[in-house]
């Protein structure tokens, strides 16, 4: 948030840290100006409304995981010395990611997503790093296929973005009244990942 007013970088960094304490809608803009100590006409010097703080506090959260899951995908796979370790290490990932203490991170991860169905505006804020996870994920494919770890017929992006979509599914799980056995799904994840890749 380089560049940008003190002002408004701390409104934004207040309203996440917020969000992750009430959720988006669990506290009132007088809540945000007491715990930030800024006045409300500051707040609207340098947002709409109330909506449009929430919106960047969002996207300051989205970039923020995309960015902690780029440097974790990253630090494991560029090592990797052969096909056999680097399934490993997908394993170890996505059990990191599966993991009970992760499902409030899930489940803020896809309100974020969601939040930009009827938004052109949080649509184009989130696109630009929902890009970027998926191209840096798509560079460590072709990363892989280079080495000869996985198939060099399937197209990179379309690996990024399934590997997404099953780190986020297990939302799924985590709200459903009746939970399914998380190492069933580790190992079908993990029969899945080796015979696609």
């Amino acid at each position: 948030m380089r560049d940008i007013h003190p002002t408004k970088v701390r409104l934004t960094e207040v309203t996440a840290a917020l969000i992750d304490e009430h959720g988006s809608q669990g506290f009132t803009v007088e809540q945000l100006l007491e715990t930030s100590n800024i006045s409300k006409g500051s707040l609207y010097h340098h947002f709409e409304d109330f909506h449009d703080v929430i919106m960047n506090a969002q996207v300051l959260r989205f970039v923020k995981y995309v960015n902690e899951d780029i440097e974790a995908l990253t630090g494991a796979l560029l090592s990797v010395t052969s096909r056999e370790d680097m399934f490993d290490r997908l394993d170890l990932i996505s059990r990191t990611s599966h993991d009970d203490s992760r499902s409030s991170r899930r489940s803020n991860r896809i309100e974020i997503l969601a939040s930009s169905r009827h938004s052109d505006k949080m649509r184009q804020a989130l696109g630009p790093a929902q890009a970027l996870l998926t191209s840096s994920i798509a560079d460590l494919t072709r990363e892989m296929q280079l080495k000869g770890f996985i198939r060099d017929d399937l197209d990179p992006a379309a690996v990024a973005v399934f590997i997404q979509a099953y780190s986020l599914g297990l939302v799924v799980n985590d709200v459903s009244s009746e939970h399914i056995d998380v190492e069933n799904w580790h190992a079908m994840i993990s029969r899945m990942v080796r015979g696609l890749l």
